[in-house]
Order: C-alpha cells, then sequence, then structure tokens
C-alpha cells in the first residue's frame, strides 16, 4: 500500500461527556491504562500502523499532555519516526458542549489535510477498543467507489450509551439512516465511528461545517453525512469494546480474563505495540495465591490475587488480598490490606490494614497518586 496517499486523524468522540469516574481528570482517555501494560492508544496507533500509515493526526484534550508525549514519545514503536512519517499531536480545550468545536479545531484540522495530499483519511476514536484490519477496511472502500465507508459493531443495547449512534443498514450494506436507542434491537448495530473517507470530498465537508456559527467535531458530521453519501457499511466481527462509562472500562478489562476474547484482541493476524520496558519478571512468593488473574512485569506478589489485572511495577505484600479489581501500574498494597470491586490508579499507596471494597454494580475508583488513609467501602 502506497503509505503517502493514507493520512489518519485520531480524537474523542465523547470528550468531555463520558462519565469516568475521576480516570480522565489528570489524563486524555486516550492514555488510560488497560490490561497491565498497555495504553488505549496504543490499540488505534498499532492498527494504522499494521495498515502502513505513516501520518497521523492526534486530537487530544487539554489534560496533563506530558502523559501522551511520555508515552507515544517520538511514535518509533509504531514507525511514526521515519523520515516519510509524520506525527502530529493536537491539544484543544474541550468545549461546554462536547460535540461542538471552536475555530482552532478546524484551522488546525483543516491545515493538516491540505497539506496531507492524501486521497484517502480514516478516522478512529480513542473510546473505541478493537484490533481492526484497517486494510481491509480501505479495500473495501475502494472497491465501492464511495465517498465513505463506516464501520460498525452489533452489541447488545446494554453495551451503547446515549453518545454511540444505532445505524439503520439496507440489505445492500449501505447506510440508510439511523435509529434511536430505545427503538433498537436488542442487538443494535452501533456505529464504531471508524471511518475511511475520500480526503478532498471530507476537506470540502469540513469547510462547509468550518463556515457555521457552532461547528462541530469531525465524527458528528461524518455521522450526520452517512444517509446522504449513501455509506458503505463494514461489519467488525472481532472484539470491541465501548468504553463510555467506568463500568464498560472496567468491563474491558475483565474480559481479558477469558481467553477466547483476549486472544481475539491481541493474538488475531496484527500484534499491538505499545512502550517496551525491560523490566524483571513478576515475583511469586511461595506463599502468594493465584486465581484468574493477569499480571504485566516487575511486580511482586506475596498476598492473594483473584480474578484481577494488575499492572507494572506494583506490590501486593503478605497476608493482602486483591479480588476482582483493576490496579494499575505502581500501585503499593501493604500487608493486610483488602481490596475488592475497585479501579486503583497509578501510584496509590494502600496502608496496612486498610480495606478498599466496591461492588460489582457500585465500583470503587481510587484515582491517580490519591493519598488513603484509611478504609473505603461502599
Amino acid at each position: 500500500m502506497k503509505i503517502d496517499k493514507y493520512t489518519a486523524i485520531l480524537g474523542n468522540v465523547g470528550a468531555g461527556c463520558l462519565d469516568m469516574g475521576g480516570l480522565t481528570k489528570e489524563r486524555p482517555l486516550a492514555t488510560l491504562p488497560f490490561d497491565g501494560k498497555y495504553r488505549l492508544i496504543d490499540f488505534q496507533l498499532s492498527s494504522i500502523a499494521n495498515s502502513g500509515i505513516r501520518s497521523v493526526y492526534a486530537i487530544f484534550s487539554g489534560k496533563n499532555v506530558r502523559s501522551v508525549f511520555d508515552h507515544v514519545r517520538s511514535g518509533r514503536v509504531w514507525g511514526l519516526n521515519t523520515l516519510l512519517s509524520h506525527y502530529f499531536p493536537s491539544f484543544l480545550e474541550d468545549q461546554e458542549d462536547c460535540r461542538m468545536a471552536d475555530r482552532e479545531y478546524y484551522s488546525q484540522l483543516l491545515t493538516y489535510l491540505k497539506t496531507s495530499g492524501s486521497d484517502q483519511t480514516i478516522y478512529m476514536p480513542f473510546d473505541i477498543l478493537c484490533n481492526i484490519n484497517l486494510e481491509q477496511v480501505i479495500h473495501v472502500h475502494n472497491a465501492s467507489g464511495g465517498k465513505v465507508t463506516v464501520v460498525y459493531k452489533r452489541l447488545p443495547k446494554t453495551q451503547i450509551s446515549e453518545m454511540n449512534e444505532i445505524l439503520q443498514i439496507d440489505d445492500t450494506d449501505t447506510v440508510a439512516g439511523k435509529i434511536s436507542l430505545s427503538d433498537a434491537p436488542e442487538i443494535a448495530p452501533m456505529n464504531a465511528d471508524i471511518y475511511v473517507v475520500d480526503t478532498p470530498w471530507l476537506i470540502e465537508k469540513l469547510e462547509e461545517e468550518a463556515k457555521k456559527e457552532q461547528m462541530r467535531k469531525i465524527c458528528f458530521v461524518l455521522r450526520d453525512l452517512l444517509a446522504e453519501a449513501g455509506a458503505l457499511a463494514f461489519e467488525h466481527s472481532g472484539y470491541l469494546a465501548n468504553i463510555n462509562s467506568v463500568q464498560a472500562y472496567y468491563q474491558a478489562n475483565m474480559d481479558m480474563l477469558d481467553p477466547q476474547k483476549f486472544y481475539a484482541l491481541f493474538y488475531g493476524n496484527q500484534k499491538i505495540y505499545t512502550k517496551v520496558k525491560n523490566e524483571e519478571a513478576t515475583y511469586f512468593d511461595a506463599d502468594s495465591r493465584i486465581k484468574n488473574s493477569q499480571f504485566a512485569s516487575g511486580s511482586i506478589i506475596r498476598g492473594a490475587v483473584e480474578h484481577s489485572v494488575v499492572g507494572r511495577n506494583c506490590l501486593v505484600d503478605e497476608s493482602a488480598s486483591v479480588r476482582w479489581s483493576v490496579v494499575s501500574p505502581k500501585v503499593q498494597i501493604h500487608k493486610m490490606a483488602t481490596v475488592e470491586y475497585a479501579i486503583i490508579d497509578k501510584n496509590v499507596q494502600i496502608p496496612e490494614g486498610v480495606t478498599l471494597r466496591g461492588s460489582a454494580d457500585n465500583l470503587l475508583v481510587i484515582g491517580k497518586g490519591q493519598e488513603i488513609t484509611g478504609d473505603i467501602i461502599q
């Protein structure tokens, strides 16, 4: 595939609208840890790298931009640091209405598209977690001869929010319109907001939007053009998680404890790349007790861990217990502490004997670096 024919735009569909319980207070959603050693952005960048695309424009909300630079750096892991590659991060403040954009948003976006010289543009959101073969989508798009192709996934209604869009698709796999969540079937074709678009046509439509007094973000512009343009609908048959809430983020991590879902995401035909850290393997004490859990590298486990995902460089000390929880990197859980149904963000110290307990329906979220002084039970 000729790499200069294609560009990619990454962004948040629901930035500023999603209730992430403080997990995105100090970082963009894109850099949220996943499955111990990955970040959500790894999946979009890996899909792009695997398809040979080497020009990427990424839009982030203006929260702790350091976390983006610290993780992506030069983009070498995803092949974005070569002479023929281009990686442009853009940091913009969210508007009061998360669907809306400002003049700066459109000025930067249109400048990028016009100078890219690309034939086609791929758009991917950070809040959709999947490992998709973009080359297949591009091939189908080119064969259709249309202006835009959209990827969708059939999901239970319980996994779809009001921020998402449900497509009405006819017998020829063409988008005929949209369906409200209340009227949708129990298993509904949710728009994954992954698009392949002819770049000149996209520039034309974005220039029309930029002339309006109230401008929408690119994904909402594309949504409203699907039926009008007779967009082709491409069904993604692999694993996909819709990260639209704390519960959805937690469940996506728990899904990785299911071998079928884990292998579907990580061991398909395409590899997922992330920033490499040369660390020793996790140490498991002879008295540790492990059941159906995953661990990244560099941790020390002396206590009990059940049905949980534990990140890099963590400590679960002797007589400590972690159950049904997601533990981010650099968390220290000291002796006789208990963690159940919780998401523990990075750099949290849980003192000796302290209990942190949520429930399956009401997860406890401990923010990044939060100081814990006593029991928290909800």
